[in-house]
């Protein structure tokens, strides 16, 4: 068996910023909305309708980013459960690098940081192999 504490650590830290910044996107969209909202009705330079769009698109974005890091938070942790489990690491690889592009392209590139941190994860998970310790295999020259 071979030790999966690298792989382990980059995928609990990328769910960790995931999960993070689903909270704090979440709550900014919560508390500030409000604010927000009151001050682009009080540009004098926009229409109802416009200010009606606007605000509707940040809200929507803002709860569509907070969606894609939940997802990608619970892919996370679906490849770390896994990878601890034996014979499970090329899945688990390969959830991570899918998560990875998945959430680097669907928030565009916002989520630099976890997506990064799950490639590498997805990478050292497929490419490490365990070492074979029953060679009985004999050489002759």
């Amino acid at each position: 068996m071979i030790g999966r504490t690298a792989e382990l650590v980059l995928g609990i830290i990328g769910v960790v910023f995931n999960a993070l910044a689903a909270i704090l996107v979440g709550f900014f969209i919560v508390a500030a909305g409000d604010a927000m909202r009151e001050e682009i009705y009080n540009d004098p330079t926009l229409t109802a309708q416009d200010a009606d769009l606007i605000s509707s698109v940040l809200g929507g974005l803002g709860w569509y980013f907070v969606i894609v890091s939940v997802i990608s938070a619970i892919l996370g942790i679906v490849g770390i459960l896994l990878l601890r489990r034996d014979g499970r690491a090329t899945v688990s690889g390969v959830i991570f690098i899918v998560t990875a592009v998945l959430s680097a392209l669907l928030t565009l590139f916002v989520s630099f940081i976890p997506s990064i941190l799950f490639l590498v994860a997805g990478i050292l998970a497929i490419v490490r192999k365990p070492i074979d310790t029953n060679d009985n295999t004999i050489e002759s020259y």
